[in-house]
């Protein structure tokens, strides 16, 4: 009986060091061993489904840079810029032509995407208001003249008032939705030599534009793209063999490094594919590769967040800074020319003279906001973020918002067919682009009714045995202590067989005729 309490304490010691290694270890290596079978993309799997075609739209939102002043802006004044918007787009991503390769554990695809004006979500904005901005396909044949043939300068020069509608600018006016999808056209049906020749560059090479008869083009931002196959091609692992690979960048068209760059590391392929990302997400940092800037983004940890009742971590990205920063010097357009914080050259990749930079130029160096009127930049609109929940992400973040603002490169061109002969530099907002999507509620409940439930039923149980063994111990040492200061007394039980103790006897008085005594025996 003397060992009871230590046993009640070593007991509760026992349970509670059970419960404990329950809830940090045995229940989370459980619920990581269920999402590592379910969270891959393996062909049958629900999140291969939603990873190949994710059945709602996501929100793509953009904003035009209206030039007020292009006349001025033509004779060196500085641009005055007004935001256009937002003309809401529904895009739809799918991946088509998919293979997979057990041998390696990857799935090859070319990616595709649709885009359908919102009307509704746009209102009052309808598409047909008309928006002035830098003429990016003059702009882009300047460029790639001047680097690689220069003597044809001013045969082009002499071309763009035929195929350009006789413009007395380097600005586009035109309805935003031509601008953005529909197309404003470039007509080859012309007389003169020199439009003919440019004519027939184009139709050997038409780069960016549109193609949509013999003589016939048609520029704009993404309608070549829109509902077309695009013909880069991925291949990504699977994770099925190892769930922390999920998603990530192997090769891209054959090439498991790019070569658009001047060296290391701006060709590699980091991270995942944009698309998917991996579960188990830690405080720490994770890489995307982004095909449309042909490098890795990578998105540092901010802190917690929450959305919808789901707690998650918000991860923030930036363009950097390749004129100080040594990983990003091999982004710079020469060895002598680096852009400073906050602007990405994105000519090697596009082939148009287009610099990148974050919406409104926030977080980009002041010798470049300072050379635009309008522009109000914000770190609560404007910065690149990403939320997920950490331990189911998989393609399914809380909210994830991608924000790029599109302006042509900032260049001196050689010739300028409105000026001839004079230096002409441009570096003018064009669009804004907002991509996101917030998770509809029947995601976040399957998320909710599923995951969380399961995660809060198994830190009950691991809570319960704890606490059931924390009170025993308890118990077991408050029973220990009260033995040991007296305040409880455990009676020692009579022996079966133990003679029995008398503590007095009355005798009788002597039979000698003395006087009657009594005595008293003491055990």
């Amino acid at each position: 009986m003397a060992n009871v309490p230590k046993r009640i304490g070593f007991g509760g010691a026992v349970l509670f060091a059970v419960g404990a290694i329950l809830c940090w270890f045995g229940f989370p290596a459980l619920i990581n061993s269920q999402l590592a079978k379910s969270l891959n993309l393996n062909k049958d799997s629900e999140t291969r489904k939603m990873w190949v075609k994710f059945p709602d739209p996501i929100d793509f939102k953009v904003y035009m840079f209206n030039v007020t002043n292009p006349q001025s802006v033509q004779q060196g004044a500085t641009p005055v810029v007004r935001e256009i918007g937002p003309f809401f787009y529904d895009e739809y991503k799918e991946k088509t032509a998919l293979k997979d390769r057990e041998k390696d554990d990857t799935v090859e695809y070319n990616p595709k995407v649709t885009w359908f004006f919102n009307s509704e979500k746009s209102a009052p904005l309808t598409g047909d208001e008309m928006v002035t901005v830098p003429y990016i396909p003059i702009l882009a044949a300047v460029l790639v003249l001047e680097k690689q043939k220069p003597g044809m300068l001013p045969l082009f020069n002499k071309a763009i008032r035929s195929l350009y509608r006789n413009p007395d600018t380097l600005f586009l006016t035109a309805p935003a939705r031509n601008i953005l999808f529909e197309g404003v056209v470039i007509n080859c049906t012309v007389a003169d030599f020199a439009a003919k020749a440019v004519c027939t560059a184009m139709k050997q090479d038409s780069g960016g534009l549109e193609r949509v008869g013999e003589d016939i083009f048609k520029f704009s931002f993404f309608g070549l793209k829109n509902g077309s196959v695009d013909p880069a091609w991925f291949r990504v692992d699977r994770g099925v063999r190892n769930v922390s690979r999920l998603g990530a960048m192997v090769e891209l068209n054959g090439k498991r490094r790019l070569d658009t760059w001047s060296g290391e590391p701006c060709n590699s392929l980091d991270g995942t594919d944009s698309t998917i990302f991996p579960p188990f997400m830690t405080p720490d940092r994770t890489v995307a590769f982004s095909h449309d800037l042909c490098r890795s983004v990578v998105a540092v940890y901010e802190g917690r967040s929450e959305y919808k009742d789901v707690r998650g971590y918000r991860y923030t990205a930036s363009l950097g800074d390749m004129s100080t920063d040594p990983d990003l010097k091999c982004f710079c357009p020469t060895p002598d020319s680096c852009l400073k914080r906050g602007a990405f050259d994105l000519t090697p990749c596009t082939g148009a003279p287009v610099v990148l930079t974050l919406p409104h130029m926030y977080d980009t160096h002041e010798e470049y906001r300072n050379t635009i009127i309008g522009q109000t930049p914000s770190q609560e609109k404007h910065e690149i973020y990403l939320e997920v929940e950490p331990v189911s992400e998989a393609g399914l973040p809380h909210r994830r918002t991608t924000m790029f603002l599109h302006s042509t490169s900032r260049k001196p061109l050689s010739t300028d067919a409105m000026s001839p002969g004079r230096q002409f530099t441009l570096h003018r907002p064009c669009t804004l682009v907002r991509q996101g999507i917030d998770l509809d509620d029947k995601y976040l409940d399957v998320l909710k009714n599923t995951l969380f439930r399961m995660m809060k039923a198994m830190t009950g149980v691991s809570g319960a045995v704890m606490g059931l063994g924390a009170a025993l111990g308890a118990g077991g040492v408050l029973l220990h202590f009260k033995r040991r200061s007296g305040d409880v007394v455990t009676p020692t039980p009579p022996p079966k067989n133990g003679p029995t103790m008398v503590s007095s006897v009355n005798l009788p008085a002597a039979t000698d005729g003395g006087a009657g005594s009594r005595q008293q025996f003491y055990p």
